[in-house]
């Protein structure tokens, strides 16, 4: 299982959390862990959700479609996803898929 690390701040009244995800590749394996780590903190009151890139090495199209219905379930709830330090590769994949258009990066 990935571990996701979690730190909270609080700017302007708006509280944020940084999801840092150290894995090597997002797939389908990680679909209930992220997108229930998301749910959890908008429904405990954070209004900015910043994904931290930085630990993963590339992304599939399930790790892709994990990501759309993080944005979704942010989107429900009035909140924001963000994200963050992605390297070369994922973001040549967000290009190419046109999804650097969709998400704040």
């Amino acid at each position: 299982m990935p571990e996701i690390k979690k730190s909270y701040k609080e700017s302007d009244s708006i509280k944020s959390v940084v999801l840092e995800i150290n894995e090597d590749n997002l797939g389908l394996n990680q679909f209930t862990l992220l997108n229930d780590a998301v749910k959890e903190e908008i429904s405990g009151g954070i209004k900015s959700v910043h994904l931290d890139l930085s630990g993963l090495n590339t992304i599939n199209s399930s790790g892709l479609g994990i990501l759309i219905s993080c944005l979704k379930s942010a989107k429900n709830s009035n909140a924001e996803l963000k994200l963050l330090n992605c390297n070369e590769k994922i973001l040549s994949i967000l290009k190419l898929t046109k999804l650097d258009k969709v998400f704040d990066l």
